[in-house]
């Protein structure tokens, strides 16, 4: 299985390199929406420019899903919802365990109850992501809105600490994060300092602000002069399409997580089996135009700050090695 996985990491850098509009290659699924239902209102989350229906993937499509991916890569069961809201979510942890997956899941701290603590413990869960950005009461209830008690969190966090510690596991390996951005930059090293030396915590993580394309005004207004999105200047073709895809709730595929509302469906998963849809016609048109940088006013990817890429060429690897953003070979990073 792992020469399987170098070979297929190595065509995907291949394909991208050569800008091949045909990738051979078995696409990483990214994102699998377990659920776009959240009880928050963030101010940096554009779900309150969200018009898709709110809904709950139906498990059996779920597995249908898992059943495609790669053996042995790794699946977050999330995109624009809290996974910990889905009533199946610990059957889901399973699917992807008896398939070889790795799971992962985002979830804010006011979902790790009691019962759900339960479940993420018992399936299996691989990697747990706690989103709280905030070392204060007044930054996170400000951030995070809706449902949002800054005590609360604090205890739910704790709670399951707790019982990860209690059971002497090692999984899920647990990142807790705050998002660098105008609200937070003060607060930064606070936060670091409340949590690095946390037991049961192995991460805690400076997440770069994320404008979901800049297609939305007030969330443009938020990005700290220090992201690194914020600041660049120079672009190169996105590796996404090369490389992976987001499934939405309902089995409908999009390009990346940027697209937060189904604006660029390249299938259906619940119609097309992914191999039909990595390579169909309408793929190929935004590979084509990611090469060439020539996208539409309103298209999904045009202004976008957050494309990843480094520079094509014929002479992949050594192309790697010139690189001024990026060390050698750290376009790994992707996968």
């Amino acid at each position: 299985m792992k020469i399987e996985k170098i070979k297929n990491l190595w065509n995907k850098g291949f394909s991208y390199s050569h800008q091949k509009l045909i990738s051979n290659v078995i696409p990483k699924i990214s994102n699998i929406e377990a659920t776009n239902a959240c009880g928050m209102k963030c101010i940096m989350c554009p779900r309150q420019n969200m018009t898709r229906k709110i809904g709950f993937m139906d498990i059996k499509l779920f597995e249908k899903i898992i059943r495609q991916a790669e053996k042995g890569s790794k699946v977050a069961l999330h995109f624009f919802g809290d996974p910990l809201l889905h009533p199946k979510i610990g059957e889901m942890i399973k699917i992807c365990r008896k398939y070889e997956i790795k799971s992962s899941l985002s979830t804010n701290p006011t979902s790790l109850t009691k019962e759900n603590i339960q479940k993420i413990l018992d399936s299996g869960l691989d990697y747990l992501h706690i989103s709280l950005d905030g070392a204060t009461k007044q930054t996170y209830e400000k951030i995070r809105r809706g449902m949002a008690n800054y005590k609360q969190a604090i205890e739910y966090i704790e709670n399951f600490l707790s019982e990860k510690i209690k059971r002497k596991t090692r999984k899920p390996i647990t990142t807790i994060a705050i998002i660098r951005m105008k609200e937070t930059e003060k607060e930064i090293n606070d936060f670091l300092n409340q949590w690095k030396n946390k037991p049961g915590i192995d991460k805690v993580d400076v997440k770069d602000f994320i404008a979901w394309g800049g297609g939305i005004d007030t969330i443009n207004q938020l990005a700290s002069e220090f992201s690194r999105h914020y600041k660049r200047r120079e672009y190169y073709p996105c590796f996404w399409p090369w490389s992976k895809i987001c499934v939405l709730w309902d089995g409908r595929v999009v390009p990346c997580c940027s697209d937060f509302d189904g604006k660029y469906i390249l299938g259906d998963l619940k119609k097309q089996t992914l191999k039909e849809i990595w390579n169909s016609r309408k793929i190929q048109i935004l590979r084509r135009q990611c090469r060439d940088n020539d996208f539409p006013k309103n298209h999904l990817c045009y202004g976008c700050r957050e494309r990843e890429g480094f520079k094509p060429s014929r002479f992949f690897p050594l192309n790697l090695i010139t690189q001024k953003r990026f060390k050698i070979f750290s376009y790994f990073k992707f996968n």
